[in-house]
């Protein structure tokens, strides 16, 4: 990826501030993903797993902070750790940089589980918060959408994170099958365990090009305004649940796993002032959204009762073949005879 170059010095960097008021970019270390999740359509558009050089990549990094002042970096990456040894040699590249830029991202927890013995270089590095792609936390719908991961491993990547000062933030999607309250309550009560200092709860969204489309093509669409497919909506039709009461069992969930005295306590007094900031201004900002989201439920946006199937709705589907999605190099040319080669050589030479 080191040949896409990007035009820092197009950029008014005082406009663009991130983790409360400090200056920020995003970033890409790689792009793709070599994981199988039938929910998502990374391997459709990337088609495979590649990465910047890790030392080039950091003191871009630190020239960026020396040359914009810029104080934190948000990776745009599905999964900048897929490669240990790739990341590892960044984690030290950042470290030798000696710069105090702040790093934020997403990654899988069976990742973290894996880097057990190199989180403390996570840390030095600037590493402050990974949002965990948990999804779910039923090892039977982990098994439907192909996660590869356990709820094993998200509880020990929290806690391992926790351990090293990074903050965890777990993802959590409603909706991959028809839940009804006790599968929701299910749910919250595994996310209490995993007890993440974070958490952004999402309704699935089949998009066209995901595998996962062609599982849920018979269900009925409830939301047709399609600016709303943003994850933050619930599009599809549950039978055993209506749109209200999902909706406000999901605020719940995360207005409960938020204002525990546990997570309250970490937000007033984490002894790390920085965490302890970030923690806050999150907190700050993720109470506007949930009052702005309960008002746009119920003022604002529009919900149909019998909409159509998803296979009506959006047309075929757009996700190609396993095989298709794996790269393959072209064809080289049959090596030549020794003389021939010694012939078409000297003609080059000659022509040229």
């Amino acid at each position: 990826l080191d040949a896409c170059r990007i035009g820092w010095e197009l950029i008014d960097h005082g406009r663009y501030s991130y983790w409360g008021g400090k200056r920020a970019v995003v970033m890409q270390f790689s792009r793709g993903c070599p994981h199988l999740c039938n929910y998502c359509g990374q391997r459709g558009f990337w088609t495979r797993w590649r990465h910047r050089d890790p030392v080039s990549f950091a003191k871009e990094i630190a020239w960026l902070h020396r040359e914009y002042g810029v104080e934190l970096v948000n990776l745009a990456d599905e999964n900048p750790t897929s490669s240990k040894k790739a990341w590892r040699a960044f984690l030290d590249a950042m470290i030798a940089e000696n710069v105090p830029v702040l790093i934020v991202g997403s990654t899988r927890a069976d990742d973290i589980v894996r880097d057990a013995d190199i989180l403390h270089l996570y840390r030095k590095a600037g590493v402050i918060r990974w949002l965990l792609g948990m999804e779910n936390t039923d090892e039977a719908t982990l098994s439907l959408i192909r996660k590869g991961g356990s709820t094993k491993s998200d509880r020990e990547a929290i806690r391992l994170l926790r351990r090293h000062g990074i903050l965890s933030m777990a993802t959590w999607v409603a909706g991959f099958e028809d839940e009804g309250f006790r599968d929701l309550w299910r749910g919250f009560r595994q996310l209490i365990a995993y007890d993440p200092d974070q958490i952004q709860a999402l309704y699935v969204t089949p998009h066209r090009w995901t595998p996962f489309f062609r599982i849920a093509k018979d269900r009925r669409v409830i939301q047709k305004d399609i600016r709303l497919w943003d994850y933050k909506h619930q599009v599809l039709h549950m039978t055993r649940l209506k749109p209200w009461m999902l909706f406000f069992a999901v605020k719940l969930i995360e207005l409960a796993v938020q204002s525990r005295p546990k997570a309250l306590a970490r937000v007033l007094f984490h002894p790390d002032p920085e965490q302890r900031h970030s923690m806050r201004w999150y907190t700050k900002m993720g109470r506007r959204v949930w009052f702005r989201e309960v008002w746009g439920f119920l003022v604002r946006d529009r919900r149909v009762a019998a909409g159509p199937t998803l296979a009506e709705f959006w047309g075929a589907p757009q996700d190609a073949d396993e095989e298709s999605m794996v790269f393959q190099r072209p064809a080289r040319e049959p090596a030549l005879p020794v003389a021939e080669d010694k012939r078409v050589a000297e003609s080059s030479r000659l022509a040229g």
